[in-house]
């Protein structure tokens, strides 16, 4: 994971530092689920948020995930050209990879 200059959009969606390698290893529980994802890149942005550059087939775009003060989850959807599509808020640890995977890539159909 590389660092990167800062982004005001990812400032305003951040609220507390975390280690995102440990976030990552939580998203990366079922490795067939992430790499379904297409993750082509993974971000630590200053300690405050874990960025994934993503290619599902709902999402295809920037997964911005940050931890909040009250120890859950959100995660954040953000368009190719920058705007944001949709936050997740309140995601413990532990459903963490099953929502986001709803959002970015699950078909019901997938047997």
């Amino acid at each position: 994971m590389t660092k990167i200059i800062k982004n005001e959009l990812y400032e305003t969606l951040a609220q507390r530092e975390f280690n995102p390698s440990e976030t990552l290893h939580v998203i990366q529980y079922n490795k067939t689920v992430y790499w379904s994802w297409g993750v082509e890149r993974k971000v630590n942005y200053y300690d405050k948020a874990l960025l994934l550059i993503v290619n599902g087939h709902h999402h295809k775009g920037l997964l911005v995930i940050t931890l909040a003060w009250n120890d859950t989850y959100s995660f954040h959807l953000i368009n190719n050209d920058g705007t944001l599509k949709e936050t997740v808020t309140e995601v413990y640890f532990d459903e963490l990879q099953e929502r986001i995977d709803q959002k970015i890539e699950y078909i019901k159909n997938y047997k």
